[in-house]
This record gives C-alpha cells, structure tokens and sequence, in this order.
C-alpha cells in the first residue's frame, strides 16, 4: 500500500506542475507571494503534566499567471511541518511507555466489570509494543511515536496541505467556468466544533481532539473541482453549480493512537486492546483498507444561489463513511462468541447524502440565521449485537449569528455573539445501540474586541445533552503588531459519567448492568469521554 500511496501523490503532483508547463507558450508567471508564520502551542493538563508542546511551520504561496486562454490562473499551496516535544518531554504520560492500570482509565473510574476483568488496558503505539495488534490495525492507528513527533513526514506526503491550481475560462454566454485540481480541501458549509454538510474532508482529531479550527485538521485531498457560475437570472441575484471528484486513495478520519495525548472517544486505546479470556483475543482484526481505484473514488455535486437576503444550497455526495465501523466476527462453533483471532472488523461503508443550508440575513435584527441538513443513507452505528447496524441518519444544525455593540463592557467595537444546535436522529434505532435516537448538542461564542481589535477576549461552550457533558473554553488573544500573536486559553470539561450495558458482561453475573466499556464512550461522545482533559494552553505565534 505504502508504493501505491507514493506513486498516487507522485503522479497528481506532476500533473499540477505539466499543467502549468504545457500552457508555457501563452503564460506568463508573476513572482511568487509568500506569507507563512511559526508556531509554538504549549499545553499543560490538570494531574498530567505537558500535553502538547508542539512546533510548526508553514508557509503558504501563490504564484499567478497571466493566460490568453484563461483568466485568474494561479498556483497555491500550503506546506506545514511539526514536531510536538510533548513525547520526549513528558514520556511517562504520553508515548510507547504509557501505560494505563484499566482500560478508559482517562476518563472513568474502575467501577464496572467491564474494565474491571473483561477488557484489558490498550496498549500504548502498538506497532512499538505488540506485534499482534500491530498486524491487525494495519492501515488504520498504526502509527509509531515518531510518526505522532511529526505528523507531517509521512508517506502520505502530508507536509503538503495544500498543491492545486485553478483558472476561470468565461463562456460564449458570459458565465464563468472554474476548474481547480490538486490537493485541497472543498468546504460545505458553516458549521463550527462538528459538522453537518462539511464531510468531504477527513478531519484528524489527534490534533487537538474537536478544538482546533477546522481549517487546520481537515486533512486535504487531491481533488478535482469545476464550478459553473452562471450569475443572476430573473429570479436570483446569483448561481452556481459545482462539482467535486475526489480522486484521492480513501483515508478515513485520524482519532489519535492509544498513547497520543487527544483520542477522540478513547478509540484508540479500546482498538488496541484485548478481550480477557484465555491468552486474550484482539478487539480488533482487521482493517478494510479500499484499494486506490475508479470506484473507490467519491463525487458531489452542490447548487448554490442567492435569492434576496437568502443563500441555500442543495448538495449531494458519494463517499466513504469516515468514521469506523465495527463488524462482529462470530465463531460458527459457538454462536455469541468471537473467533479467537479477533473480535472484530473494521469497516467504513459507501455513503449517499443528500442535503442542503439556508443563510438568511435579517436586516431587522442585523443578523444571519442559519440551517444546514444532511440525510445519508449507508451509514453503520455502533450497537451491542453485532458492534453496527446499517441506518439511515438525519442530521441538522440550526446557527444565529450577531454583532452585538455593548457599551457597558467598555467597547465600542461590537461582540460577535454566535449559537448553533446540532441535532441527530437515527431512524432506525435499536435499545442496544448507544447513541440515542435524537441528540442535541448546543454551542455558543461570544468574542469581544479592544484596543483597535488587537485585545480579543472570547468564550466557547458546548453541551451534549444525552452525554450530560459540557466544555467551557475562555481565551484571551493579544496581537500586538502585525507579526506577534499570544493566545492564552483554558479547557475545562463536565460530566461524561454515563453508563450503558454490555451482554459480555452477562458471562460476568452482571446482565443488563450499566457499564463503563465499551459502548458507553459512544454515548458519552467527544467531551464526555474528555472530562480529565482540563488544559492550561498558551500559543505563541509569529507571522510573516
């Protein structure tokens, strides 16, 4: 797979650099515009110690071109490289020697039999620990402390986050073709902490679990894209339809190896660990890892116009479930008991969405409202029997946002007030699956403005209702010229207690008893599962 991966970004980087060439007769290249800016994130979290002391660099550059043939065309690209010190600087806590009494140790207590007797802890970078496991995560979390040190250096040549070029062509009729190709990331929709419409992209979690801006864990794709902009009709003020064809080998989303600091919902460690009968069977035996091929690639379409006050969209999308899914692997020779060279299969199945947004801009209260949806049909849940079942989803988030003048807080820039609720509805939803039928998940931003918008205080807070979990998370950002920024935040998480049954535990006297694994990192979802994960964060940042 390693050869096949090299060669596919081989061959796509060559193809944006021939595009380029080949239209050398009538091109004329200007000079190159450079920005780019080096970082130092430095986090300290409450009993840990260090959790991230992370370095990077990036730059980013764009090279227009002068075409008698097309206009606008340009090449882009963003090139980023970091090393986080945290493994070398804090390695009893994070690394190939960490090391965990039970399994979910970093967020429950030990109070169930699941964790007590029935599961044994994950094993920390297996492919540095265990041989076993690394074999059967191959492809997926297989990660060594080095590729977690520089997450960038790998064979998937992610140092590159971004290598495309674009140009617009304008039609006998007077619209405008857009056609972009290289390694990018396409965005759909609005959305801020999840997403709703915004999933052609995998997102690496292992960054900063949900936290981080989503323009910085996205990880790119080689893609190609063509917008049609047919601009105002007799009914709307604007219009376009857009395609998008990721080309690229399918990579699902990063949710951090047993061992990193940030493991979305513990996954990593539960992968990575064994069901304690006998000499101990892997959770996990293998990964499906779809080959590079025609139809393994995804595509998607989206309209988007403008009407008045109101921007919407339709969109529609093919592709690979980025989450993992679980397929139980059941011994013929003794019905409810697993093969004992593993428990499970990983999967990630084809998906359909279909889906669309609305903006609407009310000049009455000089503020937007927003609504995104997504239907997909394809998509397989977590549940007791059989570790999934395949079931069409609706989710949808409803967002206000507002400038806000508050005098009283001694500004006369105005706050941007934002809030949004995520909703999530299973239509074909089962008792044992942990993830409730419809779930809720509220957040809200308030960031003020000082000193000539170089002072930006601010305050995060997302609460998941079925997890009863909240994540509080107050900043303080200081620009003091136009290359220095400090950013000084705190994390802080409640709740994350619930509980839910495992029939395993039957084989343990305890039918139908509410336990800590594995379902209930399901239902207690990113912030509950993160409730030890308060940090003390301070960012240091020089831009050029």
């Amino acid at each position: 797979m390693r050869k096949k991966t090299i060669t596919l970004n081989t061959i796509a980087a060559a193809v944006v650099t021939t595009f380029s060439i080949s239209h050398s007769v009538d091109v004329f290249s200007k000079e190159t515009e450079w920005s780019g800016f080096i970082e130092n994130a430095t986090y300290v979290r409450d009993k840990k110690g260090l959790s991230k002391f992370r370095n990077t660099a990036q730059a980013e550059f764009t090279r227009s071109i002068e075409s008698e043939r097309w206009s606008n065309v340009r090449i882009s690209g963003v090139l980023r490289g970091s090393y986080d010190g945290v493994y070398d600087l804090n390695d009893d806590e994070f690394g190939r020697d960490a090391q965990e009494d039970y399994l979910g140790e970093n967020w429950h207590d030990n109070s169930t039999v699941s964790s007590q007797a029935l599961l044994r802890p994950g094993v920390a970078f297996p492919c540095e620990n265990d041989p076993v496991l690394c074999n059967n995560l191959d492809g997926y979390m297989d990660e060594d402390e080095h590729d977690a040190k520089f997450p960038e250096f790998n064979d998937r040549l992610d140092f590159i986050r971004e290598l495309y070029i674009t140009a617009d062509r304008e039609l006998s009729n007077g619209d405008i073709l857009n056609i972009s190709f290289g390694k990018q990331q396409v965005i759909w929709g609005k959305t801020d902490l999840f997403r709703v419409l915004d999933v052609i992209n995998p997102v690496d979690y292992s960054r900063h679990n949900i936290y981080d801006e989503l323009e910085d864990i996205r990880i790119p794709q080689w893609m190609l894209t063509a917008e049609w902009r047919m601009g105002p009709n007799k009914v709307l003020d604007d219009s376009n339809l857009s395609f998008i064809w990721n080309i690229d080998k399918f990579r699902p989303n990063n949710l951090g190896t047993c061992g990193q600091p940030y493991k979305i919902i513990d996954a990593g460690c539960f992968f990575s660990s064994y069901l304690n009968l006998g000499p101990g069977i892997p959770i996990i035996h293998d990964v499906e890892d779809p080959d590079w091929s025609l139809k393994n690639t995804q595509i998607g379409f989206k309209w988007e116009g403008v009407y008045k006050d109101t921007t919407f969209s339709l969109n529609a999308l093919h592709y690979r479930q980025q989450l993992p899914s679980l397929h139980f692997r059941e011994n013929p020779a003794a019905p409810g008991t697993p093969l004992a060279d593993g428990v499970f299969d990983i999967h990630f199945p084809r998906v359909t969405l279909l889906g669309g947004s609305v903006d609407y801009y009310s000049m009455n209260m000089d503020a937007v409202w927003r609504l995104e949806m997504a239907y997909t049909q394809g998509e397989e849940q977590p549940r007791d029997l059989n570790g999934h079942k395949e079931t069409d989803m609706l989710r949808y988030v409803i967002g206000f946002d507002k400038n806000l003048v508050i005098p009283s807080l001694g500004t006369s820039s105005a706050f941007l007030i934002s809030t949004q609720l995520f909703g999530e509805h299973i239509l074909d939803h089962e008792k044992d699956m942990p993830n409730d039928e419809d779930n809720w998940i509220a957040t809200a931003l308030v960031k003020g403005f000082y000193m000539n918008n170089r002072l930006s205080p601010q305050v995060i807070i997302a609460h998941d209702f079925a997890a009863k979990a909240t994540a509080v998370a107050p900043s303080i950002s200081w620009t003091p010229d136009n290359h220095w920024s400090f950013n000084l935040a705190l994390n802080v998480k409640f709740g994350g207690d619930e509980k839910f049954p495992w029939s395993v535990s039957a084989a343990a006297g305890q039918p139908d008893v509410p336990q800590a694994e594995p379902l209930a990192r399901f239902l207690n979802g990113p912030i509950g599962v993160a409730n030890q994960e308060d940090e003390l964060q301070l960012t240091v940042r020089y831009g050029f």
